[in-house]
């Protein structure tokens, strides 16, 4: 449909209302009218139903507010009021200092529309606590988002040329290239391509003890590179990102909310943790930022053109806050492609299960980090029962808990589950040091509650911040300096209470886990709980394994040899992607049913395994591709 054709189908569906201007930003619609009113906000909705298209509605300038009397206006519509930052657009973003429901965001939304004339971007702020959780990253994502404004300006106007032209090819070859990820764990990145676009599905690091494995990022043209699309913020997925913008990628990234918190946390602090081990790293900061700049964030089950021939939803993926399946949709109905990226078929302790009803999938893209035969996790009221004990045992005879988790994800679930415990006199009242990203991190699930599930959501919405209502979670602010960070810690590990410390990161290849490791490992009284996968490579799966001496390099003691003393337990049953089983059933119960898989993200023996019983149960065309490899879809 030309442009001249859309104009003419606001119009007609707006008829009646005094239009200004239509035109194109980014993916987004936007629609200036000449007064703010109720009636065309009440029919903007079948704008966008009628033309699938995202639209945004703005005021014509001359119809605005000033900006100091919106900034009273939005203050008597809305409490705890934190920040307001105008924009020349006339959109007003508002961080609040409490979480607020979706239902209660829209109304206020539509009335500082009415009073103002300013489209309000409204974002819900962390509950009231006596534990403070530091906030600068957050803060700090924000200062680069609208310190760029101009650059995203110039940013949306060049993506309005190249995502509304009609496609010169319709029929051509679909192809999907695995760049990394394929028969492995790690570096996960999938080129999708067809004559018309080029669009990256995620861009991760493959984690080992002492180095990284890039994808084949050599086997991109950066410069027809049209989308980046990010399922969620761990390093195997989003490590490599900045690189692509070192190297002269400029164009968008397609991210959640949670997820673009998230992501500049972990890189930001990946970039700190090389610098600080005297190591350089692949990016610089400056790289971070202008990913953040080309982020445009999508909420779950919102149909976006992010090319010319390519339609972006994203689904609930139940892995982390904020993680996604990513649905492509190509050409006008001729294929259709499934990224599950990492994702958990289960209902856990925070999040819902993983979406698996679509429109339409020929092919599913599905990542199998659990299928092997025996890959079978225990039910998660086990894996509580045997968290509970294990701690017990340790703080009974004087010891201390060392969990290694990932910085979002795994850290909030346990440090969520601990406190409950402890809450309900399950377990020893004892110190919960939280320390590393872990604590950023919690900042984005207290500001996102309608991403987690209905029970903890309410609590948040209630002012209730569920991570630390027992009193005993105690908030490790990383200290900057190194001496000053030597003694935090050393304080810390040298005490002589009994006390649980988690800590990322989840695979003890790095991070504030290691220097906490270094000085706890030689004492037998204490005890180190992994409750997430170990990679092939990474510390924790040569401890797994039986290693119990080796060399580490931790901020405390530099350079040293460990012979480990602690105890070792691994408790399975809190991960957050599928096992076998809920790999097997998501199958069984996805609607529709895929022509092809395509099996990815696991370890060579549990890719063939599963492949084989998928084959032979479900009668699916089951593929199995190797890193560098090139399979035409259509």
């Amino acid at each position: 449909m030309s442009f001249v054709e859309i104009e003419n189908k606001v119009k007609a569906i707006l008829s009646g209302i005094e239009i200004v201007k239509v035109n194109y930003e980014g993916p987004n619609l936007c629609i200036y009218v000449k007064r703010p009113t109720e009636d065309v906000i009440d029919m903007i909705g079948e704008v966008a139903k009628t033309l699938k298209k995202r639209v945004i509605l703005r005021v014509d300038p001359s119809n605005r507010a000033s900006e100091k009397t919106a900034s009273k206006v939005i203050r008597e519509v809305l409490s705890d009021v934190e920040d307001v930052v105008f924009e020349n657009n006339g959109d007003v973003y508002i961080y609040l200092a409490k979480p607020l429901r979706e239902k209660e965001i829209k109304s206020a939304t539509r009335e500082i529309f009415v009073k103002t004339g300013w489209r309000a971007v409204i974002e819900s702020g962390v509950p009231k606590d006596r534990v403070k959780l530091p906030t600068h990253e957050i803060v700090g994502v924000r200062h680069i988002f609208h310190g760029a404004y101009a650059q995203r300006v110039e940013l949306m106007e060049s993506l309005a040329r190249y995502i509304h032209q009609e496609p010169v090819v319709k029929e051509g070859p679909i192809t999907v290239t695995f760049l990394g990820a394929a028969m492995e764990v790690g570096r996960s990145a999938i080129l999708v391509s067809t004559t018309e676009s080029n669009v990256l599905l995620d861009c991760g690091l493959k984690p080992a003890q002492n180095d990284e494995e890039f994808p084949l990022l050599d086997l991109i043209d950066i410069d027809r590179l049209d989308a980046v699309v990010l399922t969620h913020a761990h390093m195997d997925h989003v490590g490599c990102l900045p690189f692509l913008f070192k190297y002269g990628y400029k164009g968008p990234v397609y991210m959640t909310d949670p997820t673009k918190y998230q992501a500049f946390i972990l890189l930001s602090d990946y970039v700190e943790l090389k610098e600080r081990e005297g190591l350089q790293p692949s990016y610089s900061k400056a790289d971070i930022e202008t990913v953040i700049y080309h982020t445009i964030t999508l909420d779950y089950e919102e149909v976006t053109d992010i090319a010319p021939d390519i339609k972006l939803t994203f689904y609930d993926a139940g892995h982390e806050i904020g993680s996604a399946m990513a649905h492509l949709h190509i050409g006008n109905g001729r294929y259709n492609i499934l990224y599950t990226g990492d994702f958990k078929y289960g209902k856990t302790r925070l999040l819902n299960r993983a979406v698996n009803k679509f429109k339409r999938v020929e092919m599913l893209i599905m990542e199998s980090t659990y299928g092997g035969r025996d890959d079978v996790q225990p039910p998660r009221v086990e894996a509580e029962n045997a968290l509970a004990k294990h701690v017990s045992d340790a703080v009974t005879r004087g010891g201390k808990v060392l969990i290694p988790a990932f910085s979002t994800g795994r850290g909030q679930e346990i440090l969520y589950i601990l406190n409950k415990m402890m809450e309900g006199g399950l377990i020893p009242r004892v110190p919960v040091y939280v320390d590393g990203m872990i604590v950023e991190t919690l900042n984005v699930y207290l500001m996102y509650p309608h991403y987690l599930n209905p029970e903890v959501a309410e609590e948040i919405y209630g002012g209730v911040n569920p991570f630390t209502t027992s009193g005993s979670v105690v908030i490790v602010d990383r200290a900057k300096r190194v001496e000053d960070r030597i003694n935090q810690v050393a304080k810390i590990a040298q005490s002589e209470e009994p006390a649980v410390i988690i800590a990322p990161h989840g695979m003890l290849n790095g991070g504030p886990v290691v220097d906490y490791f270094a000085q706890l490992a030689h004492d037998e009284r204490n005890k180190l709980i992994f409750v997430s996968y170990q990679a092939e490579g990474t510390l924790g799966r040569r401890i797994l394994n039986g290693e119990r001496e080796f060399v580490i390099k931790s901020l405390v003691g530099g350079e040293s040899k460990i012979n480990m003393r602690m105890e070792v337990v691994s408790i399975p049953g809190f991960s957050g992607h599928s096992d076998r089983r809920e790999l097997m059933k998501y199958v069984e119960h996805m609607e529709p049913k895929p022509k092809k898989i395509v099996l990815i993200h696991g370890e060579p023996s549990k890719i063939i395994s599963l492949a084989t019983s998928i084959e032979l149960k479900y009668k699916i065309t089951t593929i199995i591709p190797k890193v560098g490899e090139r399979i035409r879809a259509l």
